[in-house]
């Protein structure tokens, strides 16, 4: 149970911009060793925000249908998700309704935070602390990462793969003056349509992301939906979307992850979906196909759906490849870096009765004077090195557009 608090103590949250509140929570969580995250779903205005008020998170695998209600963040290589982390929602905000909920077990002391968070309100600080991990592994290089296209193309004649998803991570100095809330405002005004994201949790460090890929939602209505997002173009305003045209190498790249998704329908005997697509869609500067499956989970008698998928989709051959065990060991032996929590998934789980979990791309991780930003192209039989790594450099752009620098 969740209850809802507008004022407390005399603090009137009418009275601060929503900037000065979310700066405020962000302060209150590095003050106390706390972890916080800060999204805002696809085609919606409100910022949400939830704090683990514990000093160690959770760890290991979260059942969506029994889980309480939070904020899940996993690595690329979750081992079998054991290395999910799970922020509780002890503390939950919602901007549109400017609503404070507390938890039952952190209930007792909302008198406490909400004492904290009037004096940092009051102090009229703009600068909001994250916690910071020194970056780990180098920038991927143009060589490097044409060599690991040829070794992959390598493998796919050999018979080795089919298709392999090699990313380059890349490294942008921040300025002095760089605020992590100004450029998820922009991220949020600049992509409307994706899912922007800012966690921040001791020892795991800081993220923040723009996303345009769906891995599972779970709707009020008991509707399950997940997606098939792959292709890759330059988006230019000024050609509509209906004439956009693509090569057979992003047809086919697209419609093997659309039947990884079948395929694993297929693995736990379901028949009853609803197929929609593919379509050209906008993600910032960057065009896609993008085919949507539905599932009605009571129709279907499936109301363990999400967890059954989510073991089964990550990773998808849209972040790793196919056949899914050679191509992340041929990921685990090629790059030059740890992905980490790059082309994991993120988001909230069974928040106002909804599930939302997206992939983590379009991402990077915040150091202390630099970012580093990672991104990936898929790998087929007829691809061309310069164009991948070419398509990672525009991928990368659209965390570049937003710095400032």
């Amino acid at each position: 149970m969740i209850r809802n608090i507008n004022t407390i103590s005399g603090l009137n949250l009418e009275n601060y911009s929503e900037l000065e509140i979310i700066n405020s929570w962000f302060r209150l969580a590095f003050k106390n060793e706390m972890a916080v995250a800060l999204w805002r779903l696809p085609g919606t205005t409100e910022k949400q925000l939830v704090i683990d008020t514990q000093a160690r998170l959770l760890k290991g695998k979260v059942d969506l249908e029994e889980s309480r209600g939070g904020f899940l963040f996993a690595p690329f290589e979750n081992q079998k998700m054991s290395q999910d982390f799970f922020l509780r929602a002890h503390i939950y905000y919602t901007t549109n309704q400017n609503q404070i909920r507390f938890s039952d077990d952190s209930y007792l002391n909302h008198y406490k935070i909400m004492d904290q968070l009037s004096k940092e309100l009051e102090s009229k600080h703009i600068d909001s602390f994250l916690h910071l991990n020194e970056n780990s592994g180098q920038a991927t290089s143009e060589s490097q990462y044409l060599q690991m296209v040829e070794n992959a193309l390598k493998s796919i004649r050999n018979g080795t793969l089919q298709k392999v998803v090699p990313s380059a991570s890349r490294k942008v100095k921040l300025q002095h003056r760089f605020d992590s809330l100004e450029t998820f405002e922009r991220l949020c005004s600049c992509y409307p349509e994706a899912f922007i994201s800012l966690i921040t949790a001791p020892g795991l460090g800081s993220w923040m992301g723009a996303s345009p890929e769906p891995l599972i939602e779970l709707d009020k209505s008991k509707m399950f939906s997940t997606v098939a997002l792959a292709g890759t173009q330059a988006y230019y305003p000024d050609i509509s979307l209906q004439d956009a045209t693509w090569k057979q190498k992003e047809i086919e790249e697209q419609a093997l992850v659309g039947r990884y998704i079948i395929n694993c329908f297929k693995k736990i005997r379901l028949r009853e979906f609803e197929e929609i697509g593919p379509k050209t869609v906008v993600a910032g500067n960057i065009l896609h196909l993008l085919t949507t499956y539905t599932v009605d989970m009571e129709a279907t008698n499936f109301p363990l759906l999400g967890s059954a998928m989510l073991d089964l989709l990550h990773p998808t051959s849209a972040v790793c490849g196919m056949p899914k065990a050679p191509a992340l060991e041929f990921i685990k032996e090629q790059e030059n870096f740890d992905r980490e929590f790059f082309s994991g998934y993120l988001g909230p789980v069974n928040l106002s009765e909804e599930t939302h979990l997206f992939v983590n791309l379009r991402c990077m991780q915040i150091g202390r004077e630099e970012a580093t930003l990672y991104a990936g192209a898929g790998v087929t039989e007829d691809s061309i090195p310069q164009k991948e790594w070419e398509e990672t450099q525009l991928k990368c752009d659209t965390l570049i557009d937003v710095l400032d620098l």
